[in-house]
């Protein structure tokens, strides 16, 4: 494609296990703080696998309803997410984090042909800028550059949602008929499609031997290209 083709064109971002590796350390967290407070009430642990089958990709509120729901038992937001996102900012701060591979270079084909790049994510943006900050590959300041003041969360409207990139699309300015967002789960491709957005998912971060399963499962509720590496990107806006 070339330089006029991709001007006004839109890539909106989720942040988490889609640029970068959070999950393996926000999921793990997430439960173990769970299994703390309740697991004596709901007559047994959740489990990781149990989390990420059921739950993957949900927003926090949303999180705590379902999880009551799950275990029949009451889910207090205000105690699961006690200083959740300080806690995180240690986590990342001590064992870094995996940026998406070929992402950076990605990124910068595109923005030399004329795109423009907003972060949409459910996670609050402090997350996504620690993760950025604690890059294992020492690359977060460049990614984070591309973006300018183009980051939004979802706040009050959770993914699945459209409400978090119908209100990046008004805030940008961008037509969603020629822009496209980028989202690794169930959650965040739900609320990319019903905004409208051309929808990417990428695989990267999946266990490969979940790979098959999980593009078969995304491209089913709307996403039209299923991706194992960001360098795919530019071959297909």
């Amino acid at each position: 494609m070339n330089l006029k083709a991709r001007q006004g064109q839109w890539l909106f971002i989720d942040c988490d296990n889609t640029m970068l590796g959070t999950e393996a350390m926000a999921i793990p967290s997430l439960v173990a703080r769970f299994n703390q407070l309740y697991s004596q009430n709901a007559g047994r642990e959740l489990t990781v696998d149990e989390f990420q089958e059921h739950f993957h990709g949900q927003g926090r509120e949303t999180l705590c309803q379902n999880l009551a729901k799950h275990f029949n038992i009451t889910v207090t937001f205000e105690a699961l997410y006690d200083q959740r996102e300080w806690r995180m900012m240690q986590a990342l701060q001590t064992s870094g984090v995996e940026m998406a591979p070929h992402l950076i270079e990605a990124l910068t084909i595109l923005k030399e042909t004329g795109s423009q790049f907003a972060f949409v994510s459910n996670n609050p943006i402090q997350r996504g800028l620690a993760a950025m900050r604690y890059s294992s590959n020492g690359q977060g300041n460049e990614l984070a550059r591309f973006f300018g003041t183009n980051f939004f969360e979802a706040t009050d409207i959770q993914k699945p949602s459209p409400a978090v990139y119908l209100r990046a699309l008004e805030q940008t300015g961008a037509q969603k008929e020629s822009s496209f967002a980028v989202e690794d789960s169930a959650t965040g491709v739900k609320a990319a499609v019903a905004a409208g957005l051309t929808t990417i998912a990428y695989l990267g971060f999946c266990p490969p031997q979940n790979r098959a399963k999980q593009s078969e499962k995304l491209l089913a509720l709307g996403a039209k290209y299923c991706i194992e590496d960001w360098l795919e990107v530019p071959n297909l806006v």
